[in-house]
């Protein structure tokens, strides 16, 4: 049985106590599930119960199995993951199943592997498995995907090219779960780019290819003014303020070793500098809140400390 033929018969009133849903899409099969739920009208709190094999066992399923129902006019159970179960294990549990006579709905699930010669055996081995159960074999249809892709697109006004659409017809056509994915992942990049105006585009283009915290530590060392602003530019750029610490501090010492003479006659202040960024990079690690303010104390009070290779105090 297909599942539109499990549709049908539904449809039609003719409900079986067992059924095996045998499909390699998680998504088509919680759809049967749904579509057999809805049918029975079942009354999810009280006559509802679903079980994941080989979590529970076969005690406890047999036990809710033979309940009445409460609300509904029949129970439904549902076993999910047989592919889970060892071969003994699943006789071991059809054996009880195939006596079953209880006038609830028994709903089995099985996940397979992609490739229609899983299919065949595997329906082959659960219908004789389980003689009682209505065994549904549940397939990606290709040209219901593509119906679904279109329809997908309209509805969501999703502005795809040709080109596009013709990757996700190909590539996912017996993929439903691959292709959820790849629409989140397309519908999440359309929504990044949409909030983005042409100004904040220019900013970012700018910042991804001219990001460069040596500019911030050339500025500092030659005491321009603009260093505070570069600063302030990168900021957005920078994953944290560790990486300015550890330019600054490469920075520094570059600067001072080519100006050996000079650096000879003011050693305490160099090394007042230093010390300074190490409390700055020990507040970083310890993710102090106020270390982009320390940075700009820093900043402010040091830049051009080392201008043209002379230390000019305070």
């Amino acid at each position: 049985m297909t599942e539109r033929q499990l549709k049908e018969s539904l449809k039609n009133g003719e409900i079986h106590s067992h059924y095996v849903l045998i499909g390699d899409e998680p998504i088509l099969i919680d759809r049967a599930l749904k579509t057999i739920k809805d049918t029975l009208e079942v009354e999810e709190s009280f006559d509802l119960d679903q079980f994941s094999l080989p979590d529970a066992t076969v005690t406890d399923i047999a036990t809710k199995l033979y309940l009445m129902p409460l609300c509904s006019k029949k129970r439904l159970l549902i076993v999910k993951n047989l592919e889970d179960v060892s071969e003994r294990d699943l006789q071991d549990f059809a054996n009880v199943v195939n006596r079953d006579n209880s006038g609830n709905c028994l709903v089995l699930t099985h996940q397979i592997k992609k490739g229609k010669k899983y299919y065949e055996s595997i329906l082959k081995k659960l219908a004789a498995t389980f003689p009682k159960a209505e065994c549904v074999v549940i397939m990606p249809d290709r040209n219901e995907i593509k119906k679904w892709i279109q329809s997908k697109i309209r509805r969501d006004g999703l502005n795809l090219n040709n080109a596009m659409v013709n990757y996700l017809e190909e590539e996912f056509s017996n993929d439903i779960t691959g292709l959820k994915n790849e629409f989140e992942k397309i519908e999440n990049y359309l929504h990044e780019t949409g909030s983005i105006d042409s100004a904040h585009m220019k900013d970012l283009a700018k910042g991804l290819c001219d990001v460069d915290r040596y500019q911030v530590v050339d500025a500092f060392l030659d005491g321009r003014p603009e260093a505070l602003r570069i600063f302030e530019e990168l900021q957005p750029y920078l994953p944290t303020n560790a990486v300015l610490v550890d330019a600054m501090t490469r920075g520094i010492v570059s600067r001072a070793r080519g100006r050996v003479k000079t650096i000879q006659t003011s050693k305490a202040t160099l090394q007042e500098v230093l010390e300074q960024l190490t409390v700055v990079d020990r507040k970083i690690k310890t993710s102090s809140i106020f270390t982009r303010l320390l940075m700009e104390l820093f900043i402010l009070h040091n830049a051009g400390t080392f201008k043209n290779g002379a230390s000019y105090g305070r």
